[in-house]
């Protein structure tokens, strides 16, 4: 009985266009959106080489030129492209664009630029570098005998890292992806208009087919239990619909921990659904006022999940880490960047304690207000 009151339910559903569309078809297209506006938006930005001009009034300019030109980004490409200039040409190039800055090389060495940047941070950089090594080596030089004095600079210029760099090449950097991750969670959040469709089905003063029902012999949370499965299935397939296109179709990555994303799209798609039952039985009011309050909980947690802007995600997390435990669409929206750049468990297994929690709650709510719902005549 229980079964064919599921596959009933599942045949009516489908049926229903609308709903199916904001579900199944709606995401897509905004994944569609998303792929044109922001592809290659973060793509890797390759170093350029920076033309810089050395102007020296001492000794020292020959070996600051050397140590210029000993830089590279690559085996094949140099860091720094070296000018000797004298200060008026020095400066007729900066001011037209010519080199990001010129250095001034004395006793106390000056940079001169003409406008902030990352090529003028790399060289202030590089200074600073070069004269601490060149002071250090001088004041040690001091203590020591002459004939070490090549050997310390040759020590203090050599730049040894004892960090080993290891970069997995399929979890670039790319803030891009808390878009796509928002939009899953915006998916999720769908399941509201199914929660709320199937509660207000069962209730005789919403619908015809709720008096139908309520005068049926069959029991009414048994039939509710199924129909509210019944939304869960479809809605959790079109959230798994959206995660193949996205990985399959747009290349989103979302990390190769398959089961952990099966399971965080499965606790937001019930938290989605028993969030659109509580407020469907508990506002009192009617049924356009419950669903504008419902688009207004989605687009309003869509937006702190960093959906429209990725920095607010941020603010919350630094600022308001309480509302960013309220939110579903925020905790799903977590959940998938801790899938796909964290190796630990711990942050992840957060964000599913806390949405479980609101999903009891959501639930637990709905549930006891819909057994004290009591007709005095149908």
């Amino acid at each position: 009985m229980a079964f064919r009151l599921y596959k009933t339910r599942i045949k009516c559903l489908c049926r229903n266009n609308e709903i199916i569309f904001w579900s199944f078809g709606f995401p897509l297209l905004l994944a569609l959106f998303f792929h044109m506006g922001f592809n290659n938006l973060a793509g890797d930005e390759s170093m350029d080489t920076i033309p810089v001009a050395v102007v020296s009034e001492g000794s020292g300019g020959r070996e600051l030129i050397q140590a210029l030109e000993s830089v590279r980004i690559t085996e094949d490409k140099k860091l720094f492209q070296v000018y000797l200039k004298n200060l008026k040409a020095a400066g007729i190039m900066l001011e037209n664009g010519q080199i990001a800055g010129y250095i001034i090389y004395s006793d106390n060495p000056v940079l001169t630029i003409k406008s902030n940047g990352m090529e003028q941070s790399v060289i202030k950089s590089f200074v600073d570098s070069y004269l601490h090594r060149l002071r250090a080596s001088e004041n040690i030089t001091d203590i020591n005998t002459e004939a070490v004095k090549e050997d310390i600079m040759k020590i203090s210029a050599d730049n040894k890292n004892y960090l080993m760099e290891s970069l997995d090449t399929d979890k670039n950097p790319d803030y891009t992806l808390i878009y796509f991750y928002s939009l899953i969670s915006l998916t999720c959040m769908f399941g509201t208009n199914w929660g709320f469709r199937e509660m207000a089905d069962i209730q005789a003063n919403q619908s015809e087919v709720g008096a139908r029902i309520t005068l049926s012999p069959c029991h009414k949370m048994k039939l509710l239990l199924c129909n509210l499965l019944a939304a869960f299935t479809l809605h959790y397939i079109s959230v798994l619909f959206l995660l193949t296109f996205l990985n399959k179709i747009l290349r989103v990555g979302f990390g190769h921990r398959t089961g952990m994303i099966l399971l965080t799209c499965m606790f937001g798609s019930l938290c989605g659904i028993a969030l659109g039952a509580m407020v469907c039985v508990s506002v009192k009011a009617n049924r356009k006022v419950r669903r504008a309050i419902l688009n207004v909980i989605i687009m309003g947690g869509g937006f702190l999940s960093g959906m429209v802007i990725a920095d607010v995600k941020y603010i919350i997390d630094t600022k308001a880490p309480v509302i960013g435990y309220l939110n579903p669409s925020g905790l799903i929206t977590d959940a998938f960047y801790c899938l796909y750049y964290y190796d630990g468990y711990d942050r992840l297994f957060r964000n599913l304690f806390m949405l479980s929690i609101l999903t009891i709650v959501f639930g637990a709510v709905a549930f006891f207000e819909i057994r004290r719902y009591e007709y005095a005549s149908i």
